[in-house]
């Protein structure tokens, strides 16, 4: 994916919101009106927002309004992801019935914003067209990490992580995105799993090893962070958050296991953090669709270009939050 592509409009399904890359958010929520998640609230978030913890099911919250006027954001520390609405316009990932997430297994693609667009299929490593989730593996040396979410939000971290440091990347080699098997049951392969963890389904990829190409599952216990409503997930496979076991049970909300450093480019792993957090799409509130549009539209993606003053306004505000101490996600 060229750099100069990232800037793409995510329409979201059934509504005239549109996301796109390093948009601050904010604006007004809309209520999605048909498909298999009608009813819910949809947008309103902003950038501020945009980490959770290593959690499943981190990452909402509301503002509230204290008697003296003063505004603050205050976390739900609820981890159960049903019923929830999409602040930032993108639902969770599900990891089938885990903590809540199997009401989003099987909505329908159409229903789903940054879903693969049909001349992308070419692309796809593993997996088939009809994928909803994708994943970008990036490798240091003998590290591998891997960021799951949607197509369009995967393509646009590979290119801006692409860049050169000195133009706001972490001086990565571009990776293809590869669409992910779904329905990898944990309990399955391993008989020994809690009772909470043998319903757990994690998403499937390929990794080359010395021994050959293996099969890697990925599960929400895998995962150091979680952003944009625990729609994106950064995930080391070496990892094990002990307190993600058991179906999400225990309900601290900030726990997690001490992630082993030893070895780990930390400056690069830093940057990958801070960089998901600012460009991931999220919803502009400053774009809305007015003209009618075909199911394909609404479940694809426009490719389009942003007025240059946004870009300007744009590419200010990143440089402005690369400079600021960002929050230490693991």
């Amino acid at each position: 994916m060229d750099p100069t592509d990232v800037y793409l409009n995510v329409l979201i399904p059934h509504t005239s919101l549109v996301a796109t890359a390093f948009s601050s958010g904010g604006g007004s929520k809309q209520s999605i009106n048909g498909g298999g998640l009608a009813g819910r609230a949809s947008g309103g978030g902003t950038r501020n927002e945009i980490y959770g913890t290593a959690r499943y099911g981190s990452g909402y919250g509301q503002y509230t309004t204290s008697a003296d006027g003063t505004t603050q954001y205050q976390p739900d520390f609820t981890l159960d992801v049903s019923r929830r609405d999409f602040p930032h316009g993108f639902p969770p990932l599900s990891f089938g019935n885990y903590s809540g997430g199997g009401e989003y297994y099987s909505v329908e693609q159409g229903d789903l914003p940054g879903v693969l667009a049909p001349h992308h299929c070419a692309t796809a490593t593993i997996g088939s067209c009809d994928a909803r989730v994708f994943a970008l593996d990036i490798s240091v040396g003998d590290q591998t990490w891997y960021v799951l979410a949607d197509y369009v939000t995967v393509e646009t971290i590979n290119a801006i992580v692409s860049l050169p440091v000195a133009q706001g990347g972490c001086n990565m080699i571009g990776r293809i995105p590869q669409a992910m098997a779904r329905g990898s049951t944990y309990g399955s392969q391993n008989e020994t799993a809690p009772i909470g963890d043998k319903e757990t389904q994690g998403y499937s990829t390929a990794r080359a090893t010395g021994l050959g190409i293996i099969r890697l599952d990925l599960y929400p216990w895998n995962v150091l962070q979680f952003y944009r409503g625990s729609s994106v997930a950064f995930i080391s496979p070496d990892y094990d958050n002990a307190f993600a076991h058991n179906g999400n049970n225990n309900t601290d909300y900030w726990a997690s296991t001490p992630f082993n450093k030893t070895g780990v480019d930390i400056p690069f792993l830093d940057c990958l953090n801070h960089t998901i957090a600012a460009a991931i799409p999220i919803v502009n509130p400053t774009l809305i669709v007015r003209s009618r549009l075909s199911k394909g539209q609404i479940a694809g993606i426009v490719v389009g270009s942003v007025a240059g003053v946004v870009l300007i306004a744009v590419g200010i505000w990143f440089w402005h939050s690369r400079q600021k101490k960002a929050k230490q996600a693991y």
